[in-house]
């Protein structure tokens, strides 16, 4: 497995290059870019195959690689679970974009957020939006050879492992899969279990940790100082035969005082050693 770190989660030192410098000499090995709205970074969906291409090169020149690209302002505005059949549609659109992008780049994976689930919107009406986008999003995915992988975030939606795997198994594609957080279900569940659960759906990994004592978006914290069960969620992992990057989307903000994106990345090697 290979350490890997969000690009929104890497302090501004300054220029991009300088920026991935310092995740570089922190430890990290690769690097989670994000797609921007224009003039607000590196990556937008706008990027021409040049821009994406010196982008790259700039990845490269400071020794680290792109596993996977976050969805980011490709569905903000036009997330999957929006009730217009035009908006959605939008947002297929916007993701064949990204694919294309995360191709030119190298990356095997785009993370997906479907948005957030309101109160006027039916969870099962959610849940077949869902389940069409992504069989919508296959013969790009083939296309391009880059998998769509839907992340487990705080949105009352998909809240059970069983779920997510049988949305998954419906859409029935090699390059479907789900972008695992293992802080995201431990307010209300094990990682462990849906790791086992998910199994070689399992596209990437996002590693944080929650103390579920807080309860809130406070409970967020470093790593091995919250309620992860890392040693049972790495046996999970190896059992399936998982050996990709495990991607730190741990924040500054969740740091105590003092540490760094060093020590993310030093806890990220005890980690893999469990």
């Amino acid at each position: 497995m290979k350490k890997g770190i969000c690009y929104v989660c890497i302090p501004d030192a300054g220029s991009v290059e300088e920026r991935l410098a310092s995740a570089k000499a922190a430890g990290f090995e690769g690097v989670e870019l994000t797609f921007h709205e224009p003039g607000q970074g590196p990556l937008t969906l706008q990027s021409s195959r040049r821009e994406v291409q010196a982008l790259l090169d700039t990845v490269r020149r400071v020794g680290l690689e792109v596993p996977s690209v976050m969805c980011g302002a490709a569905v903000r505005t036009t997330p999957v679970l929006h009730p217009d059949a035009g908006v959605r549609a939008q947002a297929v659109h916007h993701l064949a974009l990204a694919l294309e992008r995360a191709k030119w780049l190298g990356a095997t994976a785009v993370l997906l957020h479907p948005g957030q689930l309101r109160p006027e919107t039916p969870y099962d009406a959610a849940y077949e939006w869902t389940l069409q986008a992504l069989r919508d999003l296959r013969p790009h995915c083939e296309e391009h050879g880059v998998a769509i992988a839907l992340e487990n975030v705080w949105n009352k939606f998909l809240l059970s492992p069983m779920e997510f795997r049988t949305l998954l198994d419906e859409v029935n594609h090699p390059l479907v899969g789900a972008y695992f957080d293992v802080g995201n279900v431990l307010l209300f569940g094990y990682a462990e279990h849906w790791v086992r659960i998910l199994g070689r759906r399992i596209k990437k990994v996002h590693v944080k940790d929650f103390k579920r004592s807080i309860g809130t978006i406070q409970g967020f914290c470093q790593l091995l100082e919250g309620d992860a069960n890392y040693p049972a969620v790495m046996r999970e992992l190896r059992a399936l035969g998982y050996d990709d990057y495990l991607t730190s989307e741990v924040s500054q903000r969740d740091l105590p005082p003092g540490q760094t994106m060093a020590d993310v990345a030093k806890r990220i090697e005890q980690i893999m050693q469990m």
